[in-house]
Formats: C-alpha cells, sequence, structure tokens
C-alpha cells in the first residue's frame, strides 16, 4: 500500500502512514452534489448563462444583480454575481479613460474632418 500524503510504501494491512502518520484507508468518493447543502451546490452551464442573460436586462438585471449580490441562497451565484460588478465596473472605467482621451487629444475634431472630406469626395 503506498501513502497518498508522502508516497512511502507500506505494507497491506496498516492504518497509519509509519512515515508521515496519515492515514492509509482508500481515498473517499467525491460528494455528490445532491448531498451538498443549498447554499453550496454548484450551478450549471446553462444556469450561468442565463444569470448573464438576466443581468444583461436593463432595470430588472440590475436590481436581481444587487440582490443576488448579497443573497446566501447559494454561493456560487452570489460570486458570480460579484464578478458580474468587478466586469461592469472595469467597463465603466475604460470607456471613461477612453472618452477623456479622446477630448483631451482632440481626436473628435480630426475625425470629423476625415468623414466630411470623404463624404465630399463622393458627392
Amino acid at each position: 500500500m503506498i501513502c497518498s500524503n508522502c508516497g512511502s510504501v507500506h505494507e497491506e494491512g496498516g492504518k497509519f502512514c509509519q512515515n508521515c502518520g496519515a492515514s492509509l484507508s482508500a481515498p473517499s468518493a467525491p460528494v455528490p452534489a445532491q448531498t451538498l447543502p443549498p447554499q453550496n451546490r454548484p450551478l450549471s452551464p446553462w444556469a450561468y448563462f442565463g444569470y448573464q442573460l438576466l443581468f444583461g436586462l436593463p432595470l430588472v438585471g440590475f436590481i436581481c444583480l444587487i440582490v443576488f449580490s448579497f443573497s446566501d441562497e447559494n454561493i456560487n451565484r452570489r460570486n458570480f454575481a460579484r464578478s458580474y460588478w468587478v466586469a461592469l465596473l472595469f467597463g465603466v472605467i475604460v470607456t471613461i479613460v477612453v472618452t477623456v482621451l479622446v477630448i483631451a487629444f482632440g481626436v473628435t475634431d480630426q475625425l470629423a474632418e476625415a468623414i466630411a472630406e470623404s463624404v465630399t469626395m463622393y458627392f
């Protein structure tokens, strides 16, 4: 029998590793999702897809996002809602930075002139 903790070899029938003291019993099978408490049950990929669509709705999605971010009913749903907040905040920050850069460097004037030139060139 091989110790799953340190890898040392032992005779059959031993209960503990003589090297590290770990139990030599067979590893237990993974716990099925049905036996987990409801707050720890994993979400299916379709649930993540559905929540993504729900959070994208203008008013209802925003309210659900707030509620799910503080709910302890399902930890995985709460963490997904919180990660959606991070992505939303990142998008807002990037939009603000790009807008400020465009305004600060006058790219809008150059872009407007280029569009006006291309329109007059074809007509």
